[in-house]
Order: C-alpha cells, then sequence, then structure tokens
C-alpha cells in the first residue's frame, strides 16, 4: 500500500522542535528478506512503546529519491526525557558510538530545518530565475 512520507526537516518544523531518526546502512527497499536489524530495532520500539514511521532523509532540492529505510523516532532530543534515555542507551555506548552495526542514529535541528526551508523556498523565488516563468514554456527545448 502507498504510504505518504515526510522529509525529516519537514517533520521537525512540523513538531517545532529537533527531532531525531536513524538510517539503517544496509537497508534494501522491496528485498525478499527483510532487514533484520531494521525489523528488530522497530520490534524494541513497539515495546517501549516509543512511536515511530517511516521518513525520507533530508529534503533535497531537484532530487526524486526513494526510501531509505529511515525512521523518524518520536521522542524529543531531551537528555532529562526517560524515553530519550532509554533510546540512547540502546543504541549508544558511553561515549557515543554505535552499539548495533548497521544502524547510525541522527539528531536534526529545527533551526537547520528551518534554514533548510528557508534555502529551498530562495531557490523557488522567482527574482533569482531571471524572469524565468514555466506557465509560458511551450515544451519544446531551445
Amino acid at each position: 500500500m502507498p504510504q505518504l512520507l515526510q522529509h525529516i526537516d519537514a517533520i521537525a518544523r512540523e513538531k517545532n522542535r529537533d527531532v531525531l531518526f536513524v538510517h539503517f546502512e544496509n537497508y534494501k527497499q522491496h528485498a525478499q528478506d527483510p532487514d533484520a536489524i531494521r525489523q528488530n530495532f522497530m520490534g524494541w520500539l513497539e515495546q517501549h512503546n516509543i512511536g515511530f514511521k517511516a521518513c525520507f532523509g533530508i529534503e533535497q532540492n531537484e532530487t526524486l529519491e526513494t526510501y531509505s529505510g529511515d525512521l523518524y523516532i518520536d521522542v524529543p532530543f531531551d537528555i532529562s526525557n526517560p524515553d530519550f534515555q532509554v533510546l540512547s542507551e540502546y543504541l549508544e555506548d558511553e561515549q557515543g558510538n554505535m552499539k548495533i552495526d548497521g544502524i547510525l542514529f541522527f539528531t536534526l535541528s529545527l533551526e537547520l530545518a528551518l534554514e533548510i526551508e528557508a534555502d529551498r523556498q530562495a531557490g523557488l523565488d522567482p527574482q533569482i530565475h531571471d524572469g524565468f516563468d514555466d506557465d509560458d514554456w511551450d515544451g519544446v527545448p531551445s
């Protein structure tokens, strides 16, 4: 069943806070054998009542991307938050190294998510494109 996925920076802007996400290095979409590391991690999240959803990475202008297995983790980036503590202890050792090979754990700040959106909007600004108007384009390359 098709799903509508958001980019992680859009989720940060929607939540209006820093967000956490994980990337799976060996994820292969539509693989016959589901990624065991990813499946086990999602099971662990469910056992600990930690919300998550599939997401794209950071939005890239004019880039069509396929889903790479990333998951948004619905836990605030707050070291005093009990869910963050449990999650962090599961994924990272005392030095911040990943405990599970194949999983990368990231934080995206709201500040960076807002900068990305501002840059994207600036790129869409018609003033920047020297009067280019795609409404007038007849579909024939020049």
